[in-house]
């Protein structure tokens, strides 16, 4: 169903192994680059370029979006390899797809309100990583975000916790106080990226098989936070 016995392809034009470690103007989603299907084998840091690189084409108005067809679908019959998992909230103004100018086989997406991870949420990463070879996970973040602001409200006392959302809420409480016992003039804001830093430390010693990859140079877990506002994703060191 997911592909696992695919073998990686190299239909696609695209970086050779260890060759793609910074942004480069090949790299850059514009007009005749592919933007759907296997990219070949990638160093986490350059998925991470990658990524960049594909969120800058969004911000200038040069995003996926026209580029990306029905007809990339063909390829794909036989798997996938996607080159990044991306651990995202599920605001409906995130799309990973758009904000990383990426097409169909690229990246393996979580969605969940918060971008906390759950049982389920940890097995589909660690499916990425473990059968699907990818070598980076980013969990995405972004300013506004509901779900936080929901546990910052609980915080301060400011709203009771709903029942039927508290699965949603609590697991991004610890991120609030954390903020707010150190100061933190913007709370809200410093919470999301607080909430997303605390997701992908978690992320790298929750399961061997991520702590594995990590220590072995073919993984690396990062937070990132998207504005709002302007589309920009920043990637947290």
């Amino acid at each position: 169903m997911f592909g696992l016995f695919r073998r990686r392809g190299r239909n696609n034009a695209a970086p050779e192994p260890g060759k793609a470690d910074a942004a480069s103007p090949a790299t850059e989603p514009r007009g005749g680059v592919r933007l759907s299907g296997d990219v070949g084998e990638l160093t986490p840091d350059a998925a991470i370029a990658l990524l960049k690189a594909g969120n800058r084409a969004f911000v200038r108005g040069e995003g996926a979006l026209s580029q990306v067809s029905a007809k990339d679908l063909d390829e794909l019959q036989g798997g996938q390899h996607p080159f990044a998992v991306i651990v995202a909230c599920s605001d409906s103004r995130v799309s990973p797809t758009l904000l990383f100018s990426q097409g169909f086989g690229r990246m393996f997406i979580v969605r969940v309100a918060g971008n906390t991870v759950d049982r389920r949420g940890l097995a589909s990463i660690v499916y990425a990583v473990k059968y699907l070879k990818c070598p980076v996970v980013v969990v995405l973040g972004h300013t506004g975000c509901g779900a936080v602001a929901a546990a910052q409200a609980v915080v301060e006392g400011r709203s009771e916790l709903d029942p039927s959302i508290e699965a949603m809420v609590t697991p991004i409480i610890p991120s609030v106080l954390h903020v707010k016992a150190r100061g933190a003039k913007n709370v809200a804001d410093a919470a999301v990226e607080e909430n997303a830093i605390h997701v992908a430390a978690r992320l790298a010693t929750s399961e061997t098989v991520l702590a594995e990859a990590i220590q072995a140079g073919t993984l690396k877990i990062v937070a990132a936070v998207k504005d709002i506002k302007t589309g920009e994703v920043r990637f947290i060191d």
